[in-house]
């Protein structure tokens, strides 16, 4: 399994409205091969930090997703002034970890 974690910091009054703007996202990633699930965390403790985790069957089929016309037009229907209002602090791609025991 690969796990990708986004590391996002958002204004904190537009913190909701990123979580509904993921929740009313296109879900193109789902028909993509190796998709597992995305979910968005937010911290209890500050409102503007937020993470996407995506976890893959592996890397490969995450990158294939990246590459792809759907992740465009996904990050393309984000509201011009929420995604001005997003930073991505990191995107944990080059160190995330393989799932070996459960």
């Amino acid at each position: 399994m690969y796990v990708s974690v986004s590391r996002l910091t958002v204004e904190p009054s537009q913190s909701d409205e990123l979580v509904a703007a993921f929740q009313a996202r296109a879900g193109l990633v789902e028909s993509h091969k190796g998709f597992i699930d995305l979910q968005v965390w937010r911290s209890d403790r500050d409102p503007a930090e937020v993470l996407m985790v995506s976890r893959w069957e592996d890397r490969d089929a995450f990158k294939a997703y990246m590459r792809s016309d759907d992740h465009k037009t996904s990050h393309a229907r984000i509201p011009a002034e929420l995604a001005e209002a997003i930073t991505l602090e990191r995107l944990e791609q080059m160190h995330t970890y393989d799932v070996v025991a459960q």
